[in-house]
């Protein structure tokens, strides 16, 4: 026997595998308004010139949950006599595929995704016949069914429009608590269709909109008074067969996961980096909880990139880094250095801000301070002072205890040469917060080496201090009073080293 042919038509088995695809309910949703996009783009002049120069285009999505179906409404130019069988054949790539519905399966793999009954009911501009065709899972998976009959009535050739019913949702079917976020999503993606107008895009009778953030105008961070400069960088470059086009700016206000971050576009849509789940590669944004990753943020047309089915990702991650990279030097500009001020540049603090700060200071001491507490700790700390065997300790599990990393410094005080260390251990057992050892050495007058510990009861007592940018501000403190120290004795002042003592055990109890 021999095999003269073989069948490539999908088995209808497949179309039950299309529910546990791993997917995104806006990204559900976006395919439909993926798809009226792109008929508004193909016939726009028709569309204008068919009402009149008065048209707007607008997509309407309506959740019902009581009714158990969701309606994707548009009133684009539907889907003609040449579309519309393609349009329900699985993987038939459309001739002209380089638009927003590219693979020929969004709508079917979403409206399965979502419901066990969809059905599609169009007009096209320009026809005399409206089609109408429904989709039951079941019935297709049980009858194995290979064609679907079509329902044809004749319309006037001014009626457009595409209306989806989805029925009896599935468990991927977007709920009541889902609403805000995929409100907020939709509006990211299409921003730019959005803010040119093109597009009204509604869910449940609410038109979205989408807030462009606020870019930082003020001065370089290393001259605060200058001339401000508006923090935005246009971007437009090629490598090797990649296009990139956009912008990357600072923000006016930190954001810590919503506004900072980048959105990468492609075909005018958000691909990556939608509402809260920007891309925010390291690169670019530095590490996470720092001033750059809460200040850079940036919109980016990216060409030559494959996208992953939902259109959720790009394909060649690898590549995009190394594109991130050229646009890291881009940013990086000395001209412009854009990429250092958003890590440096700090906000001036109002009148009012210090009002504010200093009435919450007050406020939280009142609910979290004691006096029989604070009693106690300063009895405790005191009893602590004038322990000489705990200081003794202390001072031989300092000189025992395993240097992190270390920092040195080389200033001149008052004509004489100082020479700083500064190292970082982790010692549970030790009590004090940092130790002070003055040593000989013959090119400075002065060397001194001080040791912060990490693992003191200090730093474990505030949560928020997480990272090295939470810590600096502790340690330039600590910094201040070992030069205090150090210069005190100059000053006329005798036992400097006691305020060390005494601030140890205060701030390890109090």
């Amino acid at each position: 026997m021999s095999v003269n042919s073989v069948s490539i038509k999908i088995q209808t088995g497949v179309y039950g595998q299309f529910r546990n695809l791993n997917n995104k309910v806006w990204f559900a949703l976006g395919e439909y308004v993926d798809n009226a996009v792109q008929s508004f783009e193909n016939n726009k002049e028709a569309l204008i010139k068919a009402n009149n120069g008065k048209y707007q285009f607008e997509v309407k999505i309506n959740i019902d949950w009581e009714s158990d179906f969701i309606k994707i409404y548009d009133n684009a130019s539907g889907i003609d006599i040449n579309n519309f069988q393609r349009a329900f054949e699985p993987a038939n790539i459309p001739i002209d595929n380089t638009g927003l519905h590219e693979f020929g399966m969004g709508m079917k793999t979403a409206s399965i995704w979502l419901a066990n009954i969809w059905s599609v009911k169009t007009a096209a501009l320009n026809e005399t016949e409206e089609r109408y065709v429904e989709f039951d899972l079941e019935k297709v998976l049980k009858e194995e069914k290979e064609v679907l009959k079509v329902k044809n009535t004749e319309k006037p050739k001014s009626i457009h429009f595409t209306e989806i019913t989805l029925s009896q949702l599935s468990k991927n079917a977007p709920t009541a608590y889902q609403m805000d976020k995929i409100k907020k999503h939709l509006a990211s993606i299409y921003r730019k269709f959005i803010r040119k107008g093109e597009l009204k895009l509604y869910i449940n009778d609410v038109e979205l909109s989408y807030e462009d953030p606020e870019i930082l105008n003020a001065p370089y961070y290393t001259n605060p008074k200058g001339t401000p400069i508006y923090w935005k960088k246009e971007i437009n470059f090629s490598l090797d067969k990649y296009k990139v086009s956009g912008f990357i700016g600072v923000l006016n206000t930190m954001s810590t996961s919503e506004i900072n971050g980048l959105s990468l576009f492609r075909r005018g849509r958000v691909i990556q980096g939608s509402h809260d789940e920007k891309y925010r590669p390291k690169v670019i944004c530095g590490q996470i909880g720092s001033p750059r990753y809460k200040r850079i943020f940036g919109e980016l047309e990216l060409e030559g990139f494959a996208v992953s089915f939902n259109k959720g990702s790009f394909q060649e991650q690898e590549d995009l880094e190394f594109l991130m990279e050229a646009i890291q030097v881009e940013i990086s500009a000395k001209d412009f250095d854009l990429y250092t001020q958003a890590e440096k540049y700090i906000k001036p603090k109002t009148q009012d801000d210090n009002v504010k700060v200093a009435k919450g200071i007050v406020s939280n001491m009142k609910k979290t301070t004691k006096v029989e507490n604070l009693k106690e700790k300063v009895e405790t700390s005191l009893k602590e002072i004038d322990n000489k065997n705990l200081a003794t300790k202390n001072e031989q599990l300092y000189k025992k205890a395993k240097t992190i990393d270390t920092h040195e410094d080389f200033i001149e005080i008052k004509g004489e040469k100082y020479k700083l260390k500064l190292e970082f251990i982790t010692e549970p057992s030790i009590t004090d917060l940092y130790s002070l050892q003055e040593e000989k050495d013959e090119l400075f007058d002065k060397k001194a080496i001080f040791k912060i510990n990490l693992a003191h009861p200090f730093f474990t007592r505030y949560e928020k201090i997480k990272s090295e940018e939470d810590y600096q501000p502790i340690v330039s403190i600590i910094r201040a009073l070992v030069l205090a120290e150090l210069i005190a004795p100059s000053q006329g002042t005798k036992g400097a080293g006691n305020l060390r003592l005494n601030f140890n055990n205060f701030i390890r109890n109090i």
